[in-house]
């Protein structure tokens, strides 16, 4: 009986995050297949592939960087509202 009444509330839980976790899974198997910098940087592509290794490179590392200062802004906002908070 008490497990009927549990999963009673915990089945909506349940199917918000496998619906989550699958979207998730399509949106990652998007992202392995990488972007074709050719399509965007036509000229380019027309140096050689050194330099559009050195491109892709810079490109990535600026991913990087920016994905590592969002990452540490959302954190300092964090911080900054349990501080201000104060409930513990």
């Amino acid at each position: 009986m008490f497990q009927r009444i549990i999963d009673s509330f915990t089945s909506p839980v349940i199917t918000i995050l496998t619906a989550a976790r699958d979207h998730l899974t399509s949106v990652s198997l998007v992202a392995a297949r990488g972007i074709n910098l050719d399509y965007y940087l036509g000229p380019v592509s027309m140096l050689g592939p050194s330099w559009t290794a050195l491109i892709l490179s810079l490109v990535g590392s600026l991913i990087l960087i920016l994905g590592v200062l969002t990452a540490q802004q959302v954190y300092n906002i964090y911080l900054s509202l349990k501080e201000g908070v104060q409930w513990w």
